[in-house]
């Protein structure tokens, strides 16, 4: 069973970002997926096995400022997310129309 963890990371620029993807990128291998967001200040973790534990310390080593997500957070991030999906979604499909046209 898939969970998923939210996490408040405090991220000023591209290279705090970029620290946070790199930690989590050598330990990917433990993870079904997980995403940066430096707009939003949240790094979201799906995982089959990992603990929350183990991944807010892999946050934390960055030196980053790290806190899991309030339910407020959670809730704006994923519905920021979902309308980006279907934004995206909508471009794809306005693209393949053009394409048979």
């Amino acid at each position: 069973m898939t969970k998923t963890f939210y996490f408040n990371v405090k991220m000023n620029c591209g290279g705090c970002s970029g620290a946070v993807e790199r930690a989590l990128k050598r330990k990917e291998e433990d993870f079904v997926s997980y995403n940066v967001s430096l707009e939003d200040q949240i790094v979201e973790v799906t995982v089959d096995n990992e603990d929350h534990d183990a991944i807010f310390d892999i946050i934390k080593k960055t030196g980053k400022a790290t806190r899991d997500a309030t339910e407020e957070e959670i809730e704006q991030y994923v519905k920021k997310q979902e309308e980006l999906k279907k934004k995206q979604a909508e471009e794809e499909e306005e693209e393949e129309q053009q394409q048979q046209q």
